[in-house]
């Protein structure tokens, strides 16, 4: 008997999770194909934004009608965190004479080297990883490390899934997009019944926006949702801070919702002076509490010194989402995937020198914050 295993958060489960499935039934010629809605997964922690209950409904939703596949609560039912090498081990009791397959995405193999006890692991179920769109991985290159460390080798899917992620459905669901392309139909009918994934304030801030705004808020959010998880962020408030971060470009100091606005000082130039009237906005008319949302909104085209992760997550997404095109900028995001402290001297440097050749006023606070980092990188 051949059993595949297919482990993840499903936060939410999208299509790609699904033609996976497909595809590893039919290339592993597997009997059963088993998914596991993780309670806790390792790298994750405290991260989920839909409940156990609400994660393994989808899963069910989604994968009913496949034929010999079937949805555990194995890893929910254990509580804590989960571990791949548990699961397995639960389930070759379960099925002593089946040969097993762990099924994984190129991204996480990347990861594979740290989970808890891969030799025992593979000593249990032989690795099969899936290649996804965008995704930048040789898998000569990885094979040759893989076995360098194992002794063993991994297979290859050949699938390649269309680039879809769960961050982005989130995100997708927040702004109030339409979620048809990238999930199944009962799943959305699920998050909408039980409005999963809405971040306070965020749909109600985009009708300030003309839609080319909407839409560059929407890359910002992308953009910084998926970074968030690496440096410990709130995704909803990295959310938040994406979706309001420009809902006061287009309104003049003469409306009502800035009525008690003061800036903080005078000659403000007029393209930086947005980040404060949206601050204002966020928190006064869309009652925003949370400091560090505020603080990311106020400071997201000046910058300042010694900014919080968020702070930066939110400047530098602004500055190199998708839509952007400038001179370097794949300079810029490879180093936004390295570090944000380096992307922002090295932003902020790009910036500063693009401003002085006469291209618009230089904020002075935006120059202490070039100082800062530069002094930082030394």
């Amino acid at each position: 008997m051949r059993i595949a295993i297919f482990g993840g958060s499903f936060d939410p489960v999208h299509v790609e999770h699904i033609n996976l499935v497909k595809a590893a039934s039919e290339k592993l010629e597997a009997d059963k194909i088993i998914v596991v809605p993780a309670f806790i997964p390792p790298h994750k922690q405290g991260k989920g934004l839909a409940s156990a209950g609400d994660r393994l409904a989808m899963a069910r939703l989604a994968f009913a009608g496949i034929r010999g596949c079937e949805v555990s609560s194995y890893e929910i039912g254990a509580g804590g965190t989960s571990y791949t090498v548990l699961t397995l081990a639960h389930f070759r009791q379960r099925y002593p004479d089946a040969r097993f397959f762990l099924l994984v995405g190129s991204d996480m193999l990347k990861d594979f080297y740290t989970w808890r006890e891969p030799e025992n692991i593979l000593s249990m179920a032989e690795l099969v990883v899936c290649n996804r769109e965008g995704d930048k991985v040789s898998f000569r290159a990885e094979q040759l490390r893989f076995f360098a460390r194992f002794r063993k080798m991994f297979h290859t899917l050949e699938y390649v899934g269309r680039d879809i992620s769960s961050t982005k459905a989130r995100v997708l669901c927040a702004f109030g997009e339409d979620l048809r392309p990238y999930l199944p139909a009962d799943v959305i009918d699920h998050i909408e019944a039980n409005e999963l994934y809405r971040v306070r304030a965020v749909k109600d801030a985009l009708r300030y926006l003309k839609p080319a705004r909407r839409k560059h808020s929407l890359r910002v959010a992308l953009m910084a949702a998926s970074e968030a998880g690496r440096y410990r962020l709130d995704e909803r408030a990295v959310i938040q801070a994406a979706g309001l971060h420009d809902a006061a470009k287009n309104l003049d100091l003469s409306a009502p919702e800035l009525a008690g606005f003061v800036p903080p000082e005078q000659d403000i130039p007029a393209p930086v002076l947005h980040q404060y009237t949206g601050a204002y906005l966020a928190e006064h008319t869309f009652g925003v509490t949370d400091p560090a949302v505020l603080d990311a909104i106020r400071y997201h085209t000046s910058g300042r010194p010694n900014m919080s992760d968020m702070e930066k997550l939110i400047f530098l997404s602004d500055m190199l989402e998708q839509g952007r095109d400038f001179p370097h900028i794949g300079k810029l995001r490879a180093a936004f995937h390295r570090s944000l402290g380096e992307c922002m001297y090295l932003s902020l440097k790009h910036e500063l020198k693009y401003l002085r050749k006469g291209k618009g006023p230089v904020y002075p606070l935006t120059v202490r914050a070039f100082e800062y980092y530069k002094e930082n990188k030394k």
